[in-house]
């Protein structure tokens, strides 16, 4: 069985992708069950190089599944189009990232800043509630991201194709 440095690259990828999300995950769940404004305040600040981690792995992520497609074609006449698992997994990828590009360091960074106001006792009278709006709002990012993340998994898994870092 021969093996692709690029596939073990992008494993190692898929690997730390999912380091993030469930060390990103944990730590939110740490944050809820805190009761001190300024710990709740420092697990943000833990959970924020996880969060700039996070596009460094989607760019190798891209890079080498671009290149697991292109090893996947060698030699052959079809086009990746012509597989729909791979263009599904692709869009999924997309819009996974999308949406951990757009929203995810969005809503990181207001329940942020409304949680140092409450440390710094500027804050809002309804910041508070507003904490708990925006932990409801990343419950929902994080049940999207996982529904990509598994579906992305189960494509790659159980897709009709045999996985280009086998050759």
């Amino acid at each position: 069985m021969n093996g692709s440095y690029n596939y073990l690259v992008h494993i190692i990828g898929f690997g730390l992708l999912s380091l993030t999300f469930v060390g990103g995950f944990l730590l939110d769940r740490k944050f809820r069950k805190e009761k001190d404004w300024k710990l709740k305040l420092y697990v943000l600040g833990i959970a924020r190089p996880l969060g700039i981690a996070t596009p460094i792995v989607a760019a190798i992520l891209l890079i080498t599944g671009i290149g697991n497609i292109h090893n996947r074609l060698i030699g052959t006449e079809m086009s990746w189009l012509d597989e729909g698992w791979l263009v599904a997994k692709v869009i999924f990828f997309a819009v996974m990232v999308l949406n951990g590009l757009i929203f995810g360091p969005s809503l990181s960074r207001k329940r942020a800043g409304v949680v140092k106001g409450i440390v710094d006792g500027s804050g809002a009278a309804d910041a508070e509630q507003k904490v708990v709006a925006l932990n409801k709002q990343i419950t929902m990012f994080y049940l999207v991201q996982a529904i990509l993340l598994i579906t992305i998994l189960y494509l790659s898994t159980f897709g009709p194709g045999k996985h280009p870092g086998i050759i």
